[in-house]
């Protein structure tokens, strides 16, 4: 009989006794064949597809970063688990179904259970008599692990596990479980379970390039590129599909290259491109194998060519970035460094939204001029590449640091090319001066006409070419009549498309698109002479001046005997600034050197002499260099015999000499702190004013003054302490001695209001005076939570109505933290500003739109306004203005 007829035939069987006999809670052979037919070809298959479509939208739309290693399983990355959500939740909807559909755990009928044979015994033993709810729990646990719900995977994974010991899913389970431990961070368990199943000699082979690969996969995670290499060629021999294999493939061409083995890499990269990849793949197996290119094997003649071809196919023009990085590398390896840096320059002027590329070319730039040394390139480009970084890419900590050390340092050297570049002009005849500005000036004149001829060559260019694709959209809309939607209109969408390239260029869709001017760095090294004219330019006012004039070029060049020497003594600190760069930062102790022993040959006087001696001798130290040594050490002591630095040079005890005394101060206050515990004010004042004489630069010494200061009030006059807490807070800005001391003034204000105020009435008189002929303002103090528009409007209005022949501006002002101030000005005297006052105070119309609006008007005078500014305290201002402005 044909085995479909004989299926059918079963499969209508079923369906005649179903009602009576497929119950869940009766296990009987036709209940069991039932409810696995049921399960296996409906909800399981159906459950197994939706998973197949889930694991399809993976593949088709999470993008690889070529840039990194690439994940042997991408559902586990991030940006993967969204793009399978929906199938994955109806696969779990339909495992789900099967489970309380056609899950059997009652227990079958038993004629004779005293005489069941093992295998009888197993079978009634069992929790489960569906043969396919253990796969749908396994697939269930899959789902959710794509879906990135460890908890939920792990739970289900874990059930089969406990309820289905003995089962063939169990491997490919505890295979599961594991990957979900690695990526979950739980390596000691993963490690466990992987070892366990790789000792398994039942293991199934048809899961060994999955146990392979999990392998890999948890060895990459621990930094161990080794033994992911092993396991990951394994892999690659058991596994049989061809996308997987590629995949694996390119990994191993990865860790290859990371690990230096650039044969085996470039190796790799060859079969991968053999095996005909999606073209991502395979463009980046091309680059990578001529990034892996290494003297001794491979032409790189034939890769050079290879690479000039990609870079003229249409199909790479967004990946023109990344193809000139790597004819970069290939000619930085054949030790063409010239020819490296044009193209890794022409690297980034091609890239169109590659971040990762443009972030290796800028660094590979910065850390090539840093080796030449070119510091002033190596500060552009590195100061660009970390514009462009996160805090977490790696090394990000050091590169910042660079940056910031190397834009001191180029700052510093750019103060010292500009000096003296004015310097040497301002010594020139005139005659000479003027000649050579003239130069710098035909030198603009034509620049600017060939920037003009370039505008007008894009505006023809332009104009040519809207009209040829006008004219042919024109053709290709006579030969279709048919009336479509833009967008569905090819010819329509490749007119536009044309027409955007030819004015707009390569664009990425981005904010801001149009913008032509965008933020890239490119060098070439200039002449003397062009350096010399962007030095000269470097601080001109340009807004004022054209540069088409002789002033423009004059402005900044020194012409009195004044100006010369803010520009000499402006070269003194620059020079030791570089020297101290060089040396502690940069550890390039021979331009360091040079930098010190330039500023003590221009500045013998210098006030960094000294210190410059001290750090040419500790860099002879760090060279070795004991004769020079020496010779800087008897210079210090010769020359500086009492300086700290000549102490230590003479007595290398002096250090420990110093500690001892420090030593004996930190005790000396602790026993007065002590004193002070117990009430002993008079010796406590006694010992702190000891202290502020014998050890003036102890960095105890505030609170010295603080201890002596609390004794003294003790038994002095409440006004009088507060004075001298005033005068702690004024001396030690921003210490914990002057917190702690306000804190007390305030609570002294708090608990003796009489006592702030008077002090506020006497420091207002000294601070303010009175004068009623000085020019006067008009003021407003209100909150800076407050939305200032409407009042403004409402008091330019109001000005109009009534004071408009005294043409009033209205300003608004920074006070303090939470004040700002409304200034209405100008007025010629107070009694102006004060009639003013008393007309916009009784005016319901500035107010109208804002009733619960509280403020302070104020008069104050021209000259006390800059004070208050200064004070920053409405409260003092106040008891001057009710004591001068009845």
């Amino acid at each position: 009989m044909n085995k479909s007829i004989g299926y059918i035939s079963i499969a209508a069987a079923l369906l005649l006794v179903l009602p009576t006999s497929c119950s869940v809670q009766k296990n009987t052979g036709l209940s069991r064949a039932f409810h696995n037919l049921t399960a296996k070809y409906n909800v399981l298959f159906n459950g197994n597809e939706s998973f197949k479509r889930g694991e399809a939208q993976i593949e088709s739309g999470f993008r690889d970063d070529y840039s990194e290693i690439l994940p042997l399983f991408p559902f586990l990355e991030k940006d993967a688990a969204g793009l399978s959500s929906s199938d994955m939740d109806r696969t779990i909807k339909k495992c789900s179904k099967l489970i309380s559909l056609h899950s059997i755990t009652a227990k079958p009928k038993v004629k004779d259970s005293k005489n069941l044979s093992p295998k009888e015994r197993e079978f009634f033993s069992r929790r489960e008599y569906n043969l396919f709810v253990d796969d749908a729990y396994l697939l269930m646990g899959k789902a959710h692990l794509y879906k990135q719900e460890y908890e939920q995977s792990s739970e289900i994974f874990r059930l089969i596990l406990n309820d289905f010991k003995n089962q063939s899913v169990v491997p490919e389970t505890q295979l599961w479980l594991s990957r979900l431990f690695i990526q979950t961070g739980q390596n000691k368990d993963a490690y466990e379970i992987l070892t366990m199943l790789l000792n398994n000699a039942e293991f199934p082979k048809k899961l060994l390039p999955d146990l392979y690969t999990t392998l890999a996969d948890y060895y990459l995670k621990q930094t161990d590129p080794i033994q992911a290499i092993s396991y990951l060629e394994k892999a690659l021999v058991a596994e049989r599909q061809k996308k997987l294999r590629t995949r694996y493939m390119y990994v191993l061409a990865q860790l290859y290259e990371k690990t230096g083995d650039l044969k085996r890499a470039s190796d790799y990269y060859a079969g991968v491109i053999k095996l005909n990849p999606v073209y991502d793949m395979a463009f980046n197996a091309r680059i990578n194998r001529a990034l892996a290119y290494e003297q001794g094997f491979g032409q790189a003649a034939d890769i050079e060519k290879e690479l000039d071809k990609m870079l003229h196919d249409d199909k790479n023009t967004d990946y023109q970035d990344q193809i000139y990085y790597a004819l970069g590398n290939l000619a930085n390896k054949e030790g063409s460094n010239e020819k490296a840096l044009t193209y890794y320059q022409k690297s980034i002027a091609a890239n169109t939204g590659n971040d990762q590329q443009k972030i290796r070319s800028y660094l590979t730039l910065a850390n090539l001029y840093y080796a030449v040394p070119d510091y002033p390139h190596a500060q552009a480009y590195y100061d660009s590449t970390v514009s462009l970084i996160e805090p977490g890419y790696p090394g990000y900590e050091g590169l910042f640091a660079k940056s910031k050390s190397l834009t001191r340092l180029v700052n510093e050297i750019n103060t010292v090319q500009l000096a003296d570049s004015v310097l040497l002009l301002a010594r020139l005849p005139k005659e000479e001066l003027y000649a050579r500005i003239d130069v710098f000036i035909d030198a603009e004149r034509k620049k600017e006409e060939e920037a003009r001829q370039r505008e007008l060559q894009e505006q023809l260019d332009e104009q040519f070419g809207s009209e040829v694709t006008r004219q042919s959209y024109v053709r290709q809309q006579t030969v279709s009549e048919a009336t479509q939607w833009y967008f569905y209109n090819d010819a329509a969408k490749n007119l536009g498309y044309r027409e955007f390239k030819l004015k707009w260029g390569n664009r990425k869709l981005e904010d801001h698109w149009q913008r032509s001017t965008k933020s890239s760095v490119g060098f070439t090294a200039g002449t003397a002479e062009e350096t010399e004219t962007e030095v000269a330019e470097a601080a001109i006012p340009q807004q004022s001046l054209s540069k088409l004039s002789r002033e423009y070029y004059l402005v900044n060049i020194p012409m009195t005997d004044s100006a010369v020497d803010a520009v000499v003594n402006s070269i003194e600190p620059a020079l030791y600034n570089m020297g101290l760069i060089y040396r502690n930062e940069l550890k390039d102790f021979d331009r360091a050197n040079e930098s010190l022993k330039s500023l003590i040959k221009r500045f013998p006087g210098s006030a960094y002499l000294l210190s410059s001696y001290y750090n040419l001798y500790g860099i002879a130290r760090d060279q070795n260099n004991q004769a020079m040594a020496d010779y800087y050490k008897n210079l210090i002591t010769s020359q500086f015999p009492q300086s700290m630095y000549a102490k230590v040079l003479s007595d290398p005890d002096y250090f420990r000499e110093l500690e001892a005394e420090e030593k004996a101060v930190r005790v000396y206050y602790e026993q007065t702190y002590e004193l002070y515990r117990t009430g002993n004010y008079a010796e406590v004042i006694a010992r702190a004013d000891y202290a502020l004489i014998n050890y003036p630069e102890n960095p105890l010494i505030p609170q010295f003054t603080y201890l002596g200061t609390l004794a003294k009030g003790k038994n002095s006059d409440q006004k009088i302490f507060r004075e001298d807490l005033s005068a702690l807070v004024l001396k030690y800005p921003g210490t914990d001695i002057a917190s702690d001391a306000q804190n007390l003034i305030d609570y002294m204000d708090k608990e003796h209001p009489e006592i702030k105020e008077a002090e506020e009435i006497k420091q207002s008189k000294i601070l303010y005076r009175y004068s009623s002929a000085e020019p006067h303002v008009f003021a407003y103090v209100l909150d800076k939570k407050i939305n200032t528009n409407q009042l403004i409007f409402n008091i330019i209005n109001f000005n109009l109505d009534h004071f408009d022949e005294l043409n009033l501006r209205v300003d608004i002002a920074d006070l303090n933290s939470s004040h700002n101030l409304i200034l209405v000005k100008p007025f010629p005297n107070q009694q102006q500003v004060m009639q003013y006052l008393n007309t916009i105070r009784s005016s319901e119309a500035v107010f109208k739109d804002m009733p619960e609006l509280q403020l302070i008007p104020l008069a104050i005078s021209e000259g006390n306004l800059n004070v208050l500014k200064e004070d920053k305290s409405v409260e003092r201002y106040l008891m001057f203005f009710n004591e001068n402005y009845p």
